[in-house]
Formats: structure tokens, C-alpha cells, sequence
């Protein structure tokens, strides 16, 4: 048998007393607290020791605790004694036994324990719901001491949800505090499924409150780290789409501040794109020209290519029309690029714009033509080219033929795409 630390608040002390530790991975361990036990496996045991009733474990199936919810709800058990473990009662239960009683009779964090398993959610919910404020204020209690084990809980953060839209504004304000002023445990949270969502249920909770800039300031405080999760990413973009331009002002210049690295990161790329869509007003404007101004180092990138794509595929004239002329001279060799070919086509594909890369392809000569047409990557960019010259300009539509027709190359290897492209009659999309 090994022990924790007496520093380490895990449990309370009516749990540690029926607390068994065994070597392996502590499954009610909140995942984002690094160093508390993780190499343990916790193993709840609930039974009346010594009197020979099979004890119950709930490393297995926490749903066993759904037994415990019942009592709490006013349950009757009359054959069952709890005597050392979460419940923390010593004495039988018996028809007379109240679901108020027994809740606030319970430390802390068994009420957050409780918390954690499916049925216990849904008892504390429905406790919730009466709004009775002395259980409110048990919960809360509870919840404000370990907010983020719930949060990122499966079950927890459905609890929490709960509870913040029935607590005051001042309890409100406290754990909105609590949450945001421990930087490091944000951002942690923020990174699973359960404690993004319920970033965004307290968001929404906050719209039109003072608190409201707490999230924010902690938002801006880890922007960067954020930007760079796909979960964490969402309570940023929640930020966005529930709140104003002035409250969101930090955020927008925070994404201005960092646009070059979250381009050119595998997902950071995808949330900036995704943050684009949801800015407004005139920072919006700004940042787009900033990506724009920066189109030639970006377009090589393999992940600030999609960047530089999603603002050409926003059709503003404005934009396209400036990274078109910085590329411009470089199409050739964006084409050889995997990155660089899908760019090439978008800007082919961007109203007005095909022009800039096609004069670009007609002054090389006739092998570097061919070469491209024959690319694995070049190939998809002279058929693009082919496609909207034929309706757009006929005129650049018949060079590019007479550098292709009649050249036996094309036969074969990727060139042969080209060839059948053109020998099937090219359509008019």
C-alpha cells in the first residue's frame, strides 16, 4: 500500500478512512492536475465493515453511486448500513431520512465526488432545481472549492452548468473569479471536451455582467496556447459570437499580435480561420490585411496556405487583388509545392484574379510548361487554368492550348490528366 502526500487535497477525511490505494491509474483523478497520485489506482469501498455484506467498488463502475444518490434524494434502503465511505453516515437509513438532511450533512468534495457519476449529477440537479438556497449554498460551497474537477467531468460539467444558472450573482461573481485568476488551471481545462463547454455555459451565463471581463482577461492571458487547441480554440470563438466588438477588443488584438504563428501552426491555422469568420468591425478589416501583406511567406507555408486560401475565398476584391500582385512572378513555383498548387488554384478561381496567374504561366517557356503540365502538383493547376480561361479570357485559353497540343509527353505520367482533360472537351465550371 502506498500514500499521498498530507499536502494533497484529494479527499476528505470521511473518504480517506474507507480510501484504498493500489498501484495503476486513478480514475477519479481530475485529468488536468498533474502530480496529484496519478500513478494510483483509487478504489472506493461502501459497506458496513465486519459485518460480512459484500463491500462495493466504484473504480469500476461509478455508477454504483447512484445507490447514494437515492438516499440523498430521500430514498428508502432499510437493509443497508453505510458505514465508513462517501456518504458518511453512520447509522442506518430509514424511511425517515431526508435528501436535505443527508446532503448537507456531507464534507465538501464527497458532494463534488457525487457529483462526477451519472446518477449523483442528475440527483444534484434535481435538488438544484427546487431552489431551496441552503442547498444552493451546499452545493456552491462544494463546486467553489474544486470547480474544475467538476468542469471537466462528464458528468460534472453538467452539474456546474446547473449551478451557475442558480446561484446569486455574487456567488456567481466568486467562482467566475476563482476560475479565472488561476491562469494555468484555464487554460488545462479549457483543453477537454466537458471543460470547454462549460466555459461556454458560464460565457453565456455572464452575457451583460462586469465578470464578463474576467474571461476575457484570462482568455487574453493564454490567447496564443488557446488558439493552438481545437477545444480550447472554442471558448475564444464563444467569446466572439456572444459578445461586442469593444468587450472583444483585447481578442482581436491579441489574434493581430500573433497572426504569423497561429498561421503557420497545424491548428492554430484552423482557429484563426475560424476567428476571422466571427470578428467584426474594423479589426476585422485590419487583420485580413495584415495575412494579405504577408501572402508570399504564407502561401509556402503548409499550414498558412489555408490561411491566405480562406481569405481569398471571402470575396473581397480588396484582398484577392493584393495577394494576387504579391504573388505575382511566383506562381511557377507555388505550383511545385503541394501547399502551393492549392493556392494557386483558389487564386484561379477567384473572381478577376486568374489573370495574375495566368500571364504569369504564359511568359516561361515551352520545357518549363511542359514540365509543370507533366507535375504531379503542376498538373492540377494548367487544367484549373484551362477550365476558367475557357469562358473567361479565349484568348489566353488558345496560348495555353498551343503550348500543349500535339506533344506526345503528355501521354504519360501525371501529364496524361492534361492530355485527357483536353481530349474529353474541357466543360465550362
Amino acid at each position: 500500500q502506498s500514500s499521498i502526500p498530507a499536502t494533497t487535497p484529494l479527499f476528505s477525511p470521511s473518504i480517506s478512512a474507507g480510501l484504498i490505494l493500489c498501484e495503476g491509474i486513478g480514475s477519479l483523478t481530475p485529468p488536468y492536475m498533474k502530480g496529484y497520485a496519478e500513478n494510483y489506482h483509487l478504489e472506493i469501498v461502501m459497506g458496513n465493515f465486519g459485518s460480512g455484506v459484500p463491500s462495493m467498488s466504484i473504480s469500476g463502475n461509478q455508477d454504483n453511486l447512484f445507490d447514494l444518490a437515492s438516499i440523498l434524494e430521500g430514498g428508502r434502503r432499510p437493509d443497508l448500513n453505510i458505514g465508513i465511505g462517501i456518504a458518511n453516515l453512520s447509522t442506518s437509513i430509514g424511511p425517515g431520512t431526508y435528501g436535505k438532511n443527508a446532503l448537507l450533512a456531507q464534507p465538501d468534495y464527497d458532494i463534488v465526488l457525487l457529483g462526477k457519476t451519472g446518477g449523483g449529477s442528475l440527483s444534484l440537479q434535481k435538488m438544484l432545481s427546487g431552489k431551496d438556497s441552503t442547498i444552493t449554498f451546499k452545493i456552491f460551497e462544494a463546486v467553489y472549492k474544486y470547480p474544475f474537477d467538476l468542469m471537466t467531468d462528464g458528468y460534472g460539467c453538467h452539474l456546474f452548468a446547473k449551478l451557475i444558472q442558480s446561484c446569486s450573482m455574487n456567488q456567481l461573481g466568486r467562482i467566475t473569479l476563482k476560475i479565472t485568476s488561476q491562469s494555468e488551471l484555464f487554460y488545462k481545462a479549457s483543453v477537454y471536451k466537458d471543460g470547454a463547454r462549460s466555459m461556454q455555459k458560464l460565457i453565456k451565463v455572464l452575457v451583460g455582467s462586469p465578470c464578463i471581463s474576467l474571461v476575457i482577461s484570462a482568455a487574453y492571458r493564454r490567447f496564443k496556447d488557446m488558439m493552438f487547441s481545437k477545444e480550447a480554440s472554442s471558448v475564444i470563438i464563444k467569446c466572439l459570437e456572444t459578445l461586442d466588438e469593444q468587450q472583444n477588443e483585447v481578442l482581436y488584438l491579441a489574434a493581430m499580435n500573433h497572426f504569423r504563428e497561429l498561421a503557420t501552426h497545424v491548428r492554430g491555422c484552423v482557429s484563426l480561420n475560424n476567428f476571422i469568420n466571427e470578428m467584426r468591425g474594423p479589426r476585422r478589416g485590419q487583420l485580413l490585411d495584415l495575412i494579405s501583406s504577408h501572402a508570399e511567406f504564407l502561401s509556402k507555408d503548409p499550414s498558412g496556405n489555408y490561411v491566405v486560401q480562406h481569405v481569398l475565398g471571402l470575396g473581397d476584391l480588396k484582398y484577392s487583388e493584393k495577394i494576387c500582385s504579391l504573388l505575382k512572378g511566383k506562381f511557377e513555383e507555388l505550383s511545385l509545392l503541394r501547399c502551393g498548387s492549392h493556392l494557386v488554384e483558389k487564386c484561379l478561381k477567384s473572381p478577376g484574379m486568374a489573370h495574375y496567374v495566368v500571364d504569369d504561366l504564359l511568359k516561361i517557356s515551352d520545357h518549363q510548361f511542359l514540365h509543370l503540365a507533366r507535375h504531379k502538383y503542376g498538373n492540377f493547376v494548367i487544367q484549373q487554368a484551362l477550365r476558367v480561361t475557357k469562358n473567361g479570357n479565349i484568348s489566353h485559353h488558345q496560348y495555353l492550348l498551343e503550348k500543349l497540343l500535339n506533344d506526345d509527353a503528355l501521354k504519360v505520367g501525371f501529364g496524361r490528366h492534361v492530355f485527357n482533360l483536353i481530349a474529353t472537351g474541357i466543360s465550362d465550371d
